[in-house]
């Protein structure tokens, strides 16, 4: 990566280094990275051998995994347990109150093939 195009990616997206580039493997990998961002880590991993490298290894690694553990069905009542756990937390900028909300929990079914109707 030339200095000019280093610089002007630091201004715009923040990365400035490989331990940049690499901390946003698996952003890139999901398609979870905006345009800007996108080009800017192509363009470092097209002249950076060692990051190269590095994101081959991290999307064998999703791939594999993906492999291994994409298939398996949801467990039967997990909305429900994810659900129970979700809490609301606010407070004061200023640190002196804080309050914690569990939500409600509604029971949801669903069958195959067709989405629950709110």
């Amino acid at each position: 990566m030339t200095t000019d195009a280093h610089n002007s990616a630091h201004d715009a997206d923040e990365i400035t280094s490989c331990d940049d580039v690499l901390s946003h493997v698996f952003e890139f990998l999901d398609h979870e990275t905006d345009d800007a961002r996108r080009e800017v880590i192509a363009e470092h991993l097209e002249d950076c051998s060692p990051c190269l490298r590095q994101f081959g290894i991290e999307q064998e690694f999703k791939a594999l995994v993906r492999r291994r553990c994409g298939g398996d069905p949801t467990p039967v009542g997990l909305r429900d347990r994810i659900k129970v756990q979700l809490t609301t937390v606010s407070f004061e900028e200023d640190g002196t109150q804080v309050w914690v909300e569990r939500t409600t929990v509604e029971s949801v079914t669903e069958t195959q093939g067709e989405r629950p109707t709110a």
